[in-house]
């Protein structure tokens, strides 16, 4: 796909870039297959150490690297050694040596799930991806590089998220996978706990949204202050949906996730190039927000299949994190 890539960008210098950064998805789909049955035993150490350690190493190699070849090239190393250490840590710290026996039950229940979660990782990538690759043909470089940074920074909470809160959740609603109502309160309680924070930093990081690009970057990032107070939307949506996400895996039924994927994924695709076109940078953010929003909407239907979940007490979940959040939105309004 490289060669691919790089005539669709009309980059050439590209070609090699990805071929070997490409490198890392080999070495990230090698990884023992026990470090995934460390979150299911709330083994968490290893799997922190498992992740941050290679991450960290990767930091470190892409920072030395970036002094001794002083080019992109540095970036690209880095990011390929993160996972070629995490595949070989994973060995050393939770071995596992496959065989060629086949145990038939197991396999017939893994084909199941299999079917399941079928293409639901390309489907994401298109939702996660799409903007980029369509405002990297439209708009100018400089102006993909202020939205990527800008998206960087939304993604900051999006991420630690994933990593602390996440692993926690599958494990959890496993445990009460065969009482719906339990499995109800869990989803209900993780989701009031998860707005209480996040809908106050939604609302700061909005408000202030001109001020912490002008901080964290310079002043010129201002140009980007509109669609980076939407897309800080994304931190409330994109944290909100791996709660259901892992309802359905827990109870083993991850095609209901893959709806909400196709939605999403349909959503962004198929709207994204009009609204850039037409709206540039503020047209993608609008069309990701609202892929995001409305497929997560959909979710908390479709979610009564599983525990009988009513819309009005699952609104009822976002009221206090609402509360916390209407005084930082007034003091933004009357410093206006």
């Amino acid at each position: 796909a490289a060669p691919w890539i790089s005539s669709f960008y009309e980059k050439p210098e590209l070609l090699w870039l990805l071929r070997v950064a490409f490198l890392a998805v080999l070495f990230r789909g090698f990884i023992s297959p026990r470090a995934y049955v460390l979150e299911k035993q709330y083994r968490f150490g290893i799997v922190v150490f498992l992740i941050q350690g290679s991450g960290i190493l990767g930091a470190v190699i892409t920072i030395v690297s970036a002094f001794i070849i002083r080019s992109v090239w540095a970036l690209v190393i880095g990011f390929v050694s993160e996972f070629a250490i995490m595949c070989v840590l994973s060995y050393v710290l939770v071995p596992f040596l496959p065989r060629f026996r086949m145990e038939r039950g197991c396999l017939g229940e893994l084909a199941d799930f299999a079917r399941g979660m079928f293409g639901v990782p390309i489907l994401a990538m298109i939702a996660f991806e799409t903007d980029v690759l369509v405002l990297g043909k439209v708009v100018t470089g400089e102006e993909l590089g202020m939205y990527y940074l800008a998206m960087t920074l939304v993604l900051l909470p999006i991420t630690l998220f994933g990593r602390v809160v996440s692993p926690i959740l599958l494990p959890a609603f496993s445990e009460k996978q065969d009482d719906r109502d339990a499995l109800r309160r869990v989803l209900l309680w993780v989701t009031k706990t998860t707005a209480v924070f996040t809908l106050p930093l939604v609302a700061f990081m909005a408000s202030c949204a001109g001020g912490i690009l002008a901080l964290v970057y310079r002043s010129e990032y201002t140009a980007v202050t509109v669609p980076f107070a939407l897309l800080c939307l994304l931190v409330l949506f994109r944290t909100q949906a791996p709660i259901f996400n892992s309802a359905y895996l827990a109870v083993g039924q991850p095609r209901l996730n893959r709806r909400f994927v196709v939605l999403r994924a349909l959503i962004i695709a198929g709207l994204i190039y009009p609204a850039v076109i037409h709206f540039g940078l503020l047209g993608a953010a609008v069309v990701v927000v609202l892929g995001n929003g409305i497929s997560l909407l959909m979710q908390v239907f479709w979610s009564r299949r599983i525990v009988d979940l009513e819309f009005r007490a699952y609104a009822r979940c976002f009221l206090p994190g609402l509360v916390l959040a209407l005084p930082i939105i007034a003091m933004n309004l009357l410093r206006l």
